[in-house]
């Protein structure tokens, strides 16, 4: 009973929250369908009490970080996207030239009015973890940027490292398909680096994204 009241509850707020995003600048809803799964996994680990500092790799137009930043209120996130597009953008497949150009107004206008509780960092999230040298310091990481499985596995691992203990990673597109090559889509970086990472993460939820836990005893090993 308690499983069925929980899934009635996870989408419900869906839908409440659907109802509210009326207000912002989107020209197309690519995360909602994703909150009942997240709600689930966010009742498991006990979120609301966890999670402070959070970053996005891949903003777009703000969806997923306003409904991030509604659903806590005492957490921080960290934005990161070139806001030029990923590839099926630039090539017209995701979405118009017209609005790939006025993304980034989209996001700023969207955010307005939690502009003290994110961070925006314009750049490649390699540009980014190049430059950052924060480590365990995330309890959420969600990536959704470039679904290339080069870009996708410098996230996954480099993401990993900034992960804290117990810290959740959500991978977005996990069964996407958009490259010919199929080791070129994002599962099969991700794959990769589960199977790298395995002794050191616990699966939490896998559909069309994949959800993971970093496990509390994993421990980056030093070089020296």
């Amino acid at each position: 009973m308690r499983y069925n009241s929980s899934y009635k509850n996870h989408y419900a707020k869906q839908q409440k929250f659907r109802e509210s995003i009326n207000i912002l600048t989107l020209d197309h809803d690519w995360f909602t369908g994703n909150i009942p799964s997240w709600l689930s996994v966010f009742d498991r680990v006990k979120a609301k009490e966890t999670f402070k500092n959070g970053l996005e790799i891949g903003s777009w137009q703000g969806l997923s970080t306003f409904f991030l930043l509604q659903e806590f209120p005492n957490l921080h996130i960290t934005c990161v996207d070139t806001w030029e597009g990923a590839d099926e953008h630039k090539a017209s497949s995701a979405t118009s030239k017209e609005v790939l150009d006025a993304s980034e107004v989209a996001f700023n206008n969207n955010l307005s009015i939690y502009e003290k509780r994110f961070k925006k960092y314009k750049g490649t999230s390699l540009s980014y973890f190049s430059s950052s040298h924060k480590q365990n310091f995330f309890d959420l990481i969600y990536i959704d940027g470039s679904h290339h499985s080069d870009d996708v596995i410098i996230d996954a691992v480099k993401g990993f490292e900034m992960l804290s203990s117990n810290g959740i990673m959500i991978f977005d597109d996990y069964l996407w398909s958009y490259y010919s090559n199929a080791s070129d889509n994002p599962a099969g970086a991700i794959n990769s680096f589960l199977m790298l990472k395995k002794h050191q993460l616990e699966i939490l939820s896998i559909n069309y994204q994949l959800i993971i836990r970093k496990k509390s005893n994993s421990v980056r090993l030093s070089n020296s």
